[in-house]
């Protein structure tokens, strides 16, 4: 066989194989990807995934979440009176409302009535001190809720007050001068009862901890009475 006879056979079989090669990468070509057979690609979870698979386009997309309704709190004051601090109280009663204020038994009036026997008292409850037309003609009495509401903003709890205060807008601080209110009130009514918890939803578990009932014939553990402030 002559060299041409050789390099035909050489070159045919460069050929087949180049042919060959070209059938192996074609489905990448087509379908895209890095190789393989297209029946063995895996499909896309996310959304940019799709897009760099089927586009050969690639960006991140935030997947959307299902977010759930933000739960708000809800302020327990009964909760809140049973651990109040009288002496952050009163201290806080000192910087903000002794300027107008006192709490003394028989103590004098200032810009504001005194203070001393409110909780549970009638709104205007001195007789001769110059209340505003708002506040002598509210309804009810200095009931904790009421005091709760009328200390967080006097202006938004009666409409066209006198009291130019602005109010305690922190929770804790301002259950800590209510309850040195109470404290300096005779005979105060007790604080409210805490608030009885969520009941858990449809298909929520149950927490661990939570009391089950007792067996039958079992006696029913002895309850721990709630702790309260007394009043001096």
């Amino acid at each position: 066989m002559g060299e041409l006879g050789l390099n035909k056979i050489m070159g045919a079989l460069l050929a087949t194989a180049l042919f060959m090669m070209g059938l192996a990468t074609l489905p990448s070509l087509v379908f895209g990807g890095s190789g393989g057979h297209y029946g063995d690609k895996e499909e896309p979870a996310t959304l940019s995934e799709k897009m760099c698979s089927q586009f050969h386009y690639c960006i991140e997309i935030a997947e959307a979440a299902s977010a759930g309704a933000a739960v708000e709190a809800v302020f327990d004051l009964g909760a809140a009176l049973l651990t109040a601090d009288l002496t952050r109280g009163e201290r806080t009663f000192s910087g903000q409302c002794a300027a107008c204020h006192t709490i003394t038994p028989g103590g004098a009036n200032g810009t504001g009535p005194n203070l001393h026997n409110t909780i549970g008292a009638d709104k205007a409850r001195i007789a001769g001190f110059n209340y505003s037309g708002a506040l002598s003609n509210a309804e009810g009495a200095w009931s904790y809720e009421n005091m709760d509401a009328w200390l967080k903003s006097p202006a938004g709890y009666v409409r066209g007050t006198s009291m130019s205060f602005a109010g305690i807008r922190k929770d804790a601080d301002r259950v800590n001068v209510i309850a040195y209110l109470a404290a300096n009130t005779e005979g105060a009514p007790p604080f409210p009862a805490p608030m009885a918890p969520a009941a858990p939803a449809e298909g929520e578990a149950v927490p661990a901890d939570a009391a089950s009932p007792p067996a039958e014939g079992e006696a029913a553990p002895a309850e721990t009475p709630a702790e309260e402030v007394a009043p001096t």
